[in-house]
């Protein structure tokens, strides 16, 4: 394989990640519409939409046996198809806690999983969601450390409003046990998003650097 064919593979691996990194954060805004809009089609539309992650992950594990095999990567080439697989995996992963967020709606609908009480931390968690997404292609793009770093930090926004959504239900919750179940389930779900956002993040650092830490 000539160089430029190597190039080209290498380009289209990293182009395939990209999508994926749009694909999870269309995926969590439509889960988040779903869940305060008590939105039935934007839940249908973010588990429609799930298959497609899958196939671009599937995708990527077929292109990484042959850029191995079909050419000897440099230390920085062999770590860009590493990470490759490991980032295709935690944007998979992403797009299906979205999918348990949107799952969570249907079951419910029509009624509500949020009630009036808990709507502010939801919408600061589906918020922090969103821009960690925004965030997570920008880092899978432009490979900036420092804007990895930032995830991390936009993370800790995600466990500290976890954190306030678990005391609430726990503080005399008047909306019965099964509402609360729910929430502290989308509020985990929101924070295992979050979390692998900060991955695909920590990749991009060894990417770049050769170390793991943010």
């Amino acid at each position: 394989m000539s160089r430029d064919s190597y190039d080209e593979q290498l380009d289209r691996l990293t182009g395939v990640l990209a999508a994926m990194s749009r694909d999870a954060s269309a995926a969590i805004r439509g889960a988040s519409a779903a869940l305060l809009g008590v939105d039935r089609g934007a839940a249908d539309a973010v588990i429609a939409a799930d298959p497609v992650l899958d196939q671009r992950r599937a995708e990527v594990e077929a292109m990484i046996p042959q850029v191995l095999v079909r050419h000897q990567p440099v230390a920085s080439d062999l770590r860009l198809v590493v990470c490759a697989l490991r980032i295709a995996g935690a944007l998979e992963r992403m797009g299906d806690l979205a999918v348990h967020v949107a799952k969570v709606v249907l079951m419910r609908y029509p009624v509500g999983v949020v009630p009036e009480p808990a709507v502010p931390v939801m919408t600061e968690m589906a918020d922090a969601a969103a821009r960690i997404a925004d965030k997570t292609a920008v880092v899978l793009a432009t490979r900036d450390r420092l804007a990895a770093m930032q995830l991390g930090l936009d993370d800790d926004e995600v466990d500290a409003a976890q954190e306030r959504l678990l005391s609430q239900l726990v503080a005399g919750w008047p909306y019965g046990v099964e509402s609360a179940i729910d929430l502290a389930l989308v509020g985990r779900y929101y924070e295992r998003y979050a979390d692998q956002a900060v991955n695909v993040a920590r990749q991009v650092v060894y990417l770049t650097t050769g170390t793991i830490r943010l």
